[in-house]
């Protein structure tokens, strides 16, 4: 590649042909005006005169144009090196900097954290990597638009760089994860220190165009050496730590433990094993009631997974439903979920129907509409004894394309409920997109009826709105007998949770129907 300076110093030898040429021109018109005097003839002084003073003037005229050729020349090849120069720098400050945030960006960083590793003396700390990544930063931008999420991510780059100041870098690895590099040497508490302002200046609210923003933030620490000194192996091990700090769900930072490597190889481990689950027939599907708040009779079930896993036993879905989620898994196990639970019911009395949860991925490839026919048809249950239970992520995502195929189930007599209500960014505004049969009240809004007053308001307000606009309700996580008469003074449809039955496999389940 041929930088500025390599340029320039190849066109200074250029200026120096010029300067040569110049001068062996000057030499030829002179030598020329000597060889036209013919020695075999008398000439006279005059003569000579004339000849020399014509030659010199017409070698004069020459170099003086050679002269302000070769100004031109240099001029132009300044011109051409100060260009290049700023190109270079500009390209320079690109490659090392990310072009939203004015922040170094990942090759940065790396070398900053290589050249800092190689100064560790004995092993003693002397920094430490932050690993920070925000939540819910998706649904900023799917909700309030990227113009919105972008400046979002300058604010909150901005209040890091103002907590870091003198004492690290800050830097923007890309989408919504930064890194910050610590030069300190009081380990941890330094760097928990920091860590903790940070929190404190990014949660303070943020507003964009008259939208008001809380963020929270999930952060991994690591020491420098730590455990490794290797760039790639520090920045894995903040990783960890960084998904752990994101599983305590809501604003915290976390010190890398090599306790966290267990639990990650644990994951790692399980993703494999999940990968296989399904072809070797370990999931169950349990059944939990929703009864009919007047009669308390049973007038649905819920169809809920669970993974019987041949080393560890039964695993959460709270830890398997995400995993499978983010690696594409959840689309196969969801549709196997369909059709087995709607050939369950399908031997269940007429009057009782099942409920169903669908992924937000299962909507990603279209396929939703044409999967759950397949399913009624292979099954013969009657469509009106499906319901579809969704949340308002899949609402959140492509809406247009969504809305079609919620709209498209509906078409075939399936009922659609909505899950999770309250809970989420904009609840209200869906109820206006799509005429869902069924809402079900999140359970966190009833855990507190009897002993919070504003719980009991709230939950009030909501049952009161939904029964206006003819949606039936059904409100989850009922425990107590205090909870239930409460709800039925708010004619509340249905409810769901462990006072009425607990979720059981399909043959204790079947017993009670």
């Amino acid at each position: 590649m041929l930088t500025a300076h390599s340029f320039a110093a190849k066109q200074t030898k250029s200026w120096f042909r010029t300067l040569s040429l110049l001068g062996g021109t000057f030499i030829c018109y002179f030598a020329w005006a000597i060889s036209v005097f013919d020695e075999k003839k008398r000439v006279s002084p005059r003569h000579i005169s004339i000849q020399l003073d014509e030659a010199l003037s017409l070698g004069l005229v020459i170099t003086m144009a050679l002269l302000a050729f070769g100004a031109w020349q240099y001029v132009s090849q300044r011109q051409e090196i100060e260009r290049r120069i700023i190109a270079e720098r500009r390209a320079r400050h690109l490659a090392y900097h990310d072009s939203l945030t004015g922040l170094g960006n990942r090759r940065s960083l790396e070398e900053e954290l290589a050249i800092l590793t190689t100064m560790v003396v004995d092993n003693d700390p002397i920094g430490a990597v932050l690993l920070l990544d925000f939540d819910h930063f998706k649904e900023i931008n799917d909700v309030h638009g990227h113009g919105v999420g972008d400046e979002f991510l300058k604010t909150v780059a901005a209040r890091m760089r103002q907590v870091v100041q003198n004492v690290g870098t800050v830097g923007r690895l890309g989408g919504d994860e930064f890194a910050i590099i610590l030069k300190i040497q009081d380990w941890p508490n330094a760097a928990l220190d920091v860590a903790s302002r940070l929190i404190a200046a990014i949660s303070e609210p943020i507003e964009i165009d008259g939208v008001e923003l809380m963020a929270e933030v999930s952060i991994g620490v690591v020491e420098i050496p730590g455990q490794g000194t290797s760039t790639n192996e520090l920045l894995r091990k903040a990783d960890i730590a960084l998904y752990r700090a994101k599983s305590e769900h809501g604003s915290c930072s976390l010190l890398y433990d090599p306790v966290m490597e267990e639990e990650f190889r644990r994951r790692q481990i399980l993703l494999e094993d999940l990968r296989h689950a399904l072809k070797l027939g370990q999931f169950r599907i349990f059944y939990q009631p929703l009864v009919n708040s007047r009669s308390g009779k049973t007038c649905s079930y819920e169809a809920l997974l669970r993974w019987m896993h041949p080393q560890h036993g039964m695993i959460s879905p709270a830890e398997f439903i995400p995993l499978a989620e983010e690696n594409g898994l959840i689309s196969s196990i969801g549709e196997w979920v369909l059709h087995q639970a709607c050939r369950d019911a399908e031997t269940w009395s007429e009057s009782i129907s099942v409920s169903v949860n669908v992924s937000p991925r299962q909507f990603r490839d279209g396929s939703v509409p044409s999967i759950v026919e397949a399913a009624l048809q292979a099954t013969r249950l009657a469509p009106g004894r499906l319901v579809l239970e969704i949340t308002e992520s899949i609402l959140l995502h492509e809406t247009d394309a969504n809305l079609e195929m919620l709209h498209r189930i509906r078409a075939l007599g399936v009922a659609i409920a909505l899950d999770d209500f309250g809970t989420g960014f904009s609840s209200l505004s869906y109820l206006q997109s799509f005429p869902f049969d069924k809402v079900k009240i999140d359970r966190s809004f009833v855990q507190h009826l009897g002993t919070s007053p504003q719980s009991e308001k709230i939950l009030e307000a909501m049952t009161g709105l939904l029964r206006s606009l003819g949606i039936s309700v059904t409100v989850e996580g009922v425990e107590t007998e205090q909870q239930r008469d409460w709800l039925l003074r708010l004619n509340c449809q249905e409810m769901q949770g462990f006072l009425f039955g607990r979720p059981l496999p399909i043959e204790k389940s079947t017993d009670k129907i």
